[in-house]
């Protein structure tokens, strides 16, 4: 019985310990994402806050609840803040109060009135314009309208001038107060680089000390990055929009475009991340070589740590290329003994390949430095199978 009851315990135990990894790598993940987005956030809450102040003080309405709301839903906290945008935005809720403050005037409140105050104010906002945003928010704001009282937020129009002083503030903070694309761009980059380094630091702790359940953890946080590279690139291509859409920052495009074609290496180093922390586990049975691939991993882990500050500072990423460059000419397949190892250093080479390609090489010079070493190098496109019965560099099939 003791013997039957010894898997199921470590069965829990492990269950219990990834779920504590996934735990603590999400809070870190959002406490990013929290400093990253303190600008926009504290900006929203001000133009909020403002618009509820003049709505109430200066036009004298006791409780102007859809100038806030107004101001917040038009500005939000994400990066794209394009006046045009916005306008948008702001449009969508001043219609959607205005339409729905004439319907409960004619037609009073209710479930029927509400389900046709909401398709009416939809076909309208998509009469009007094709702007999705501005459908939706002309739709719900009419049903909160026809929901509520009079008594709440005023009556007579009150609350559509509530919702035009808050659309009008939103307006003025995004044309007055731009965010910073470069700044978001950057931390979110260094977010993103850093999780590579902090998996591949974990990974050669494990091979170090053969421990395999190290290489586990350290597989399950890496499976919960990939949104932190996803933000990445889903915000440079967001930045890159709005940018050429407002002509005073058309200037920041050349350092865009190369935080994108950086996001798509990251993206690619992710994923080969992954593939080696889940053939990793393999090598720490292996004794022959484990100390020699932790400090390889080590070396690595420092590089992409030495990344991401540089391209969180916007430093010349070409000076970090001598210690890659140096790692490369240490991983011939031919130097390790036993098909565990020898696949580890090819799933390795092409991560190196796409590190050396952030620090500016193309793919091919990248590639020549390791053909150099002794062995052919596939091109490194990437994770797409599971970890068992597969030997290629992150694809998933042999080389």
């Amino acid at each position: 019985m003791a013997g039957a009851a010894d898997p199921t315990a470590r069965s829990s135990q492990t269950g219990l310990r990834q779920t504590w990894v996934r735990a603590r790598a999400r809070v870190r993940r959002g406490g990013r994402r929290v400093r990253s987005e303190a600008r926009a956030i504290l900006t929203a809450a001000l133009a909020a806050g403002a618009a509820y102040a003049i709505a109430h003080y200066a036009l004298g309405h006791p409780y102007p609840i859809f100038a806030p709301i107004a101001a917040f839903v038009s500005l939000g906290f994400g990066i794209d803040r394009r006046p045009r945008k916005v306008a948008e935005l702001a449009l969508g809720v001043s219609v959607g109060v205005a339409f729905g403050e004439l319907f409960a005037y004619l037609f009073g409140s209710g479930p029927v009135q509400i389900a046709v105050v909401l398709a009416l104010a939809v076909s309208l906002a998509r009469l009007v314009d094709g702007a999705t945003m501005f459908g939706m928010q002309a739709g719900v704001q009419s049903v909160v309208v026809v929901a509520l009282p009079a008594i709440v937020g005023g009556g007579g129009f009150t609350r559509w001038t509530d919702a035009l002083v808050g659309g009008s503030m939103a307006l003025l903070v995004a044309a007055g107060l731009p965010l910073d694309v470069r700044r978001r761009s950057r931390r979110l980059a260094e977010s993103g680089m850093t999780e590579i380094a902090l998996t591949l630091t974990d990974v050669a702790r494990g091979l170090r000390s053969g421990d395999g359940a190290v290489v586990d953890d350290a597989l399950t946080r890496a499976r919960g990055s990939q949104g932190v590279i996803d933000e990445w690139a889903d915000l440079v291509d967001t930045a890159l929009a709005a940018t050429r859409l407002t002509p005073a920052r058309l200037r920041h495009d050349d350092y865009l475009l190369r935080m994108r074609r950086a996001g798509v290496l990251a993206d690619r180093a992710m994923r080969n991340t992954r593939v080696i922390a889940r053939r990793a586990w393999v090598v720490t049975r292996d004794v022959a070589h484990q100390e020699e691939l932790a400090d390889i991993l080590e070396s690595i882990g420092h590089s992409v740590r030495e990344l991401s500050v540089a391209l969180g500072s916007s430093a010349e990423l070409i000076q970090l290329r001598p210690r890659l460059l140096e790692v490369a000419g240490r991983l011939d397949p031919q130097q390790f003994s036993g098909w565990p190892a020898q696949t580890l250093v090819v799933l390795v080479r092409s991560l190196v390949v796409d590190l050396l390609e952030l620090t500016g090489l193309t793919g091919s010079q990248a590639r020549e430095v390791l053909v150099g070493t002794g062995a052919p190098e596939p091109p490194s496109t990437g994770e797409t199978g599971p970890s068992t019965g597969q030997t290629g560099p992150g694809t998933g099939k042999t080389g």
